[in-house]
């Protein structure tokens, strides 16, 4: 264990049966076969930490010694096998440390069957601990790790391992679940709003060591900007990890990581980007030096074609890949071969293989939104047998349109409308010509709130014109990083810019919308639901009230002729008015 001296197991034991359930146990009725294995010992006892967290009547108390566990029968939905979950889920609070230091709680999942044979396909979950306080821990099933397992030879029963805690702890643990994995709905085309997830493309040493030169997004991280909304995943990653040598196969380590981390993204029912992150360049000298595709004969637009076709092979029996992101911000291209032509190349290098999933092609020069027309407009002219391009642009709002910000709010010159004005020329071009759009990277600094106002005009216009995008970025690697938004303290404090995006996660005209007409004195309400926010518009003015599910009153609001009224929900169930509003 990286943070305990030793470890408590929980043992819970799998038994095939035809009951659909995915609680596996509240303990509200007893203990449901739970019993005492490797020197624990469990009770069932009334909930001494009745809370908000909290409020059942009964809890397991388990006192164990060390390396002490329990075991707790249950059974799996009729027709369910251990592969259709994520993992599992409970919560448990620390009664007595028995002079223990409980800085840290948490635990690493692990299978066996019932003569022993084990593999631990689960991640770790941690939290900070304190004495009598509910915890809610996690743990994610490597569907990879786990299947290979399974394929060999085993009992029919098996067991969840779970190392928890510190030795002669005494806790208690409630609500465990199984937690199943989302179905994906969606063609790849749904305009949702999302985050860059960094980390894969980092280091700038090829292809470097994974942990210390770069990394990938975690399930953590998943769950996190899930729980926010922010369901679209840019995930960008490396020409040179992923295929070392040109023409030659796809790098094995590499792409399994990269598999991976979709499945885990499908898994919660998230749309997956993948960026290939190289900027029309390659090192073929571990980051010393950089080749542009085009300026000789070792690096063309036919080698960029040969590593797409294979991803593209490797991924388009994936159910959420939103789009193929064939090379981030090429720039300064050669004059004998234009961004335009080496992207027609991958276009059709990839329909030989996948004629489904979208192609997403970045602008020219650095995928400018301002320069738009000035350096992308050629791209209008090209050719996808399969009629599903997107176009992607970029946009920050400092002076050099670098997103570098060197400078003061001030001190560049920025207003609330700056990325309105920006975004403009890429929306504007969008519609003369009836193309799909996307704005792949935008940010802004947590050192001043103005930046958030000039943000949140901006993801006001993209909603408004339909058009997705991801912020640029997330993932656990960026540190202070003063754009990023993961977030910190364990997951559980945001930041700054999060007020904002959260607010904003699914344009207009997204298929998953719907709406409604709710008749009030005969003002002809329209309500519609997209993600987290509803959208109120009405023909005459009226009052409009929201209720939750529990007859709380959460919004009362006036509603005037062309005025929207925008609110954002928490997850849950709503009445508007008589019109029942489901929020995801």
């Amino acid at each position: 264990m990286r943070k305990l001296l030793s470890s408590v197991f929980l043992f819970f034991v799998l038994i095939a049966s035809a009951n659909d359930k995915f609680l596996v146990n509240d303990f509200e009725s007893g203990l449901g076969g739970a019993g005492n294995a490797w020197g624990g010992v469990c009770e069932w006892i009334d909930n001494p930490l009745k809370d908000v967290n909290n409020s059942s009547s009964k809890v397991l108390k388990v006192s164990s010694s060390e390396f002490a566990a329990t075991s707790i029968p249950f059974t799996l939905p009729n027709g369910k096998v251990l592969t259709d979950y994520m993992g599992v889920r409970l919560q448990l609070a620390v009664i007595d440390a028995c002079g223990e230091n409980i800085h840290w709680v948490g635990c690493d999942l692990g299978v066996q069957d019932n003569v022993g044979n084990k593999c631990w396909p689960g991640s770790a979950s941690w939290q900070t601990g304190e004495l009598n306080t509910w915890i809610t821990l996690e743990f994610w099933l490597d569907e990879t790790i786990l299947s290979a397992w399974l394929a060999g030879e085993h009992t029919d029963e098996l067991s969840l391992l779970m190392k928890v805690g510190r030795q002669k702890f005494i806790y208690i643990i409630d609500n465990i679940e199984l937690i199943e994995k989302a179905e994906y709905v969606g063609d790849g085309t749904q305009n949702y709003f999302g985050v860059n997830l960094s980390g894969a493309e980092f280091g700038g040493i090829y292809p470097g060591v994974d942990g210390t030169h770069y990394g990938y997004p975690t399930y953590k991280d998943l769950d996190y900007f899930k729980g926010k909304g922010l369901n679209l995943i840019r995930f960008p990653f490396r020409w040179e990890r992923i295929q070392r040598v040109m023409n030659g196969p796809l790098d094995a380590t590499e792409l399994s990581k990269m598999k991976t981390f979709v499945q885990a993204a499908e898994n919660r029912g998230m749309p997956v980007i993948l960026d290939l992150h190289n900027f029309a360049r390659y090192s073929f000298d571990g980051g010393k030096t950089y080749t542009l595709i085009g300026e000789s004969s070792n690096l063309t637009a036919e080698h960029l074609a040969d590593v797409w076709r294979k991803l593209a092979q490797e991924f388009k029996d994936y159910n959420n890949i939103w789009g193929y992101d064939i090379m981030n911000e090429p720039y300064s291209m050669h004059p004998s071969a234009p961004w335009v032509n080496i992207a027609q190349v991958v276009i059709d290098a990839i329909r030989e293989v996948d004629t489904e999933t979208p192609i997403i092609v970045c602008g020219d020069s650095f995928s400018s939104a301002r320069f738009w027309v000035e350096y992308s407009d050629n791209l209008r002219t090209l050719v996808d047998p399969s009629d599903n391009l997107i176009f992607q642009a970029h946009l920050y709002f400092d002076k050099d349109y670098s997103g570098q910000y060197l400078n003061s709010y001030d001190a560049d010159g920025v207003t609330a409308n700056t990325g309105v004005e920006r975004a403009k020329y890429f929306v504007e071009w969008l519609k003369r010509y009836n193309k799909r759009g996307l704005l792949g990277e935008y940010g802004v600094p947590d050192d001043d709130p103005r930046w958030l106002e000039t943000l949140e005009n901006l993801l006001i216009y993209l909603r408004d014109n339909g058009v997705p995008g991801t912020y640029w970025s997330a993932g656990p690697r960026w540190g202070d990083y003063k754009l990023a938004v993961q977030p910190s303290n364990n997951y559980t404090v945001d930041r700054p810019q999060m007020s904002v995006l959260e607010k904003y996660t699914v344009t207009a005209g997204n298929e998953s919308g719907i709406e409604e007409r709710a008749d009030i004195s005969g003002s002809g309400l329209k309500v519609s639901c997209m993600g987290r926010e509803i959208t109120l518009k009405s023909e005459k003015p009226c009052e409009v009230s929201v209720w939750n599910l529990s007859g709380v009153l959460v919004h009362k609001v006036s509603v005037l002729p062309n005025s929207p009224v925008y609110l954002t929900l928490l997850p849950g169930f709503y009445m508007v008015e008589h019109i029942k509003i489901v929020v995801n």
